[in-house]
């Protein structure tokens, strides 16, 4: 219990990092949408990407589906409101930056999860 809740608020605070840095820093987003994104991507990565997909198919998978998952989860959020919008540019940095928060985060994760284990 203690390992989930600290992956997931590291899972918070990297994805918040991350969308500041590509939708605040390069498309002028609010804090308010920054931070509605970043909860919305760190909820579905963490359903999907840590609990799905790490243990069965291991972290470079894991890695690539949540940096996929992350810009689908942006897009949409795109798509769904006219006060939040990201470019090709954002989604891309959004992207690479998702992608190696969460690869660290998965080698944190399951070496912890391994270090409980023994």
């Amino acid at each position: 219990m203690e390992r989930t809740f600290l992956g997931l608020i590291i899972k918070i605070l990297a994805t918040f990092i991350a969308s500041w840095i590509a939708f605040g820093l390069i498309n002028d987003n609010t804090l308010l949408w920054i931070f509605i994104v970043a909860i919305t991507v760190a909820i579905v990565n963490y359903l999907v990407g840590d609990l799905l997909v790490l243990p069965r198919y291991g972290n470079v998978s894991a890695t690539v589906s949540d940096a996929i998952f992350a810009v689908i989860v942006a897009y949409i959020i795109d798509l769904l409101t006219v006060n939040f919008y990201v470019t090709w540019v954002s989604s891309l940095v959004f992207l690479i930056t998702v992608a190696v928060f969460e690869y660290f985060l998965h080698k944190f994760i399951t070496v912890r999860a391994r270090g409980a284990v023994s």
